[in-house]
Order: C-alpha cells, then sequence, then structure tokens
C-alpha cells in the first residue's frame, strides 16, 4: 500500500490534502509523497518514517505489542501522553484508545485503523464512548447544592464523562437548583 493511502486509511490526512500532494508531486517530481506532506505539516516526518520503515513488519509480527507503543513507534503519542493514558486508564476503566481519543491526542478513526492491523478482536469492543450507559450515569454525582451548567458540566469532566454523552439519556436533574 502507498503511503498516501495509508496515511488517509489511518485518518492522518483527508482526500483533499492527498489531492493536493498529488498535484503537486508532478511540480516537485524529485520529493517523495512523504516529503511534501511533511513539508506541509500535515503529518510528522517521523510518523511517515513510521509507516514506510516499521509499519509493514510490526503488523505482520506474530507477537502483538501494546496499542501504546505502535502509537509511539508512529510520533503519534509522547511518552507523556501514554503514562497520562494509563493513569486514566486505572482510575476510569475505560479502553486506551477512547482516552487518547477523548483527551484530543487522536482521531477515533486512526485508533481503529491500530486496532484493525494489530488486535482486530479489540476492534470489535467498544472502544468508543457513543453513549453514556446507566452505570455511567450511576456514577455521576450531581450536586445537590446550587450550582450553575457550567460547574455542572466541568464536574462531568473531571469524572471523566462527556456531558454529550448524557445529552440523549433521560436523566432527572430536580435535585440541581440551577443559578443561570
Amino acid at each position: 500500500m502507498k503511503i498516501g493511502e495509508l496515511l488517509l486509511k489511518a485518518a492522518l490526512i483527508n482526500t483533499g490534502q492527498l489531492q493536493v500532494v498529488l498535484m503537486e508531486k508532478d511540480i516537485y517530481a524529485n520529493l517523495r509523497l512523504g516529503d511534501i506532506i511533511s513539508l506541509h505539516g500535515w503529518v510528522a516526518q517521523e510518523t511517515i518514517d513510521f509507516f514506510v520503515e516499521e509499519w509493514p513488519q510490526l503488523i505482520q509480527a506474530k507477537e502483538k505489542k501494546p496499542l501504546g507503543f505502535y502509537l509511539q513507534r508512529a510520533a503519534l503519542l509522547t511518552e507523556a501522553q501514554i503514562q497520562q493514558i494509563l493513569k486514566d486508564q486505572w482510575q476510569a476503566s475505560y479502553r486506551f484508545g477512547a482516552l487518547a481519543v477523548l483527551n484530543g491526542w487522536l482521531k477515533q478513526e486512526t485508533i481503529n485503523f491500530f486496532l484493525q492491523h494489530i488486535n482486530p478482536n479489540a476492534l470489535k469492543e467498544s472502544t468508543r464512548i457513543e453513549k453514556a450507559t446507566l452505570s455511567d450515569i450511576s456514577r455521576v454525582r450531581v450536586p445537590k447544592v446550587p450550582c450553575s451548567k457550567q460547574m455542572l458540566t466541568d464536574e462531568l469532566q473531571r469524572q471523566l464523562i462527556d456531558p454529550e454523552d448524557l445529552a440523549d439519556i433521560d436523566i432527572n436533574l430536580d435535585d440541581v437548583t440551577w443559578l443561570n
């Protein structure tokens, strides 16, 4: 698979960016596709090098490593981000990829791409927090004191629950006295 297609499937570039690069390839005949992508700043050169040099061997390897290993090798997550995810994972019991997405460090499509190639069984399980479940709601501690919507949103985020996940669920907030 060519690097452009690979980066597109990994959701690291979009189709518009790939089209631009393919047009520019005719202009800059001495540059490789990955070099042009990197020059635009759309994907780090280390990430491109990973997909060109290491990815083919890693996905063929019989012994698979944890998701964080591949994301760090691809220069998509730093060691500090991985340690933060592991800490949050231990506290919140969410999957590694879901926390990387919730922190805004990666797209869900990128996580899915890696899982599809390194651990397809994990991909079948829920890696995205689509909607809060009843067990999530039972963990929400709604303050019984007057508070603003922003205060409630901040509390939900502190508990690693996205307030938007609760939007479609009937939840009785009668105990909340809104200040504004």
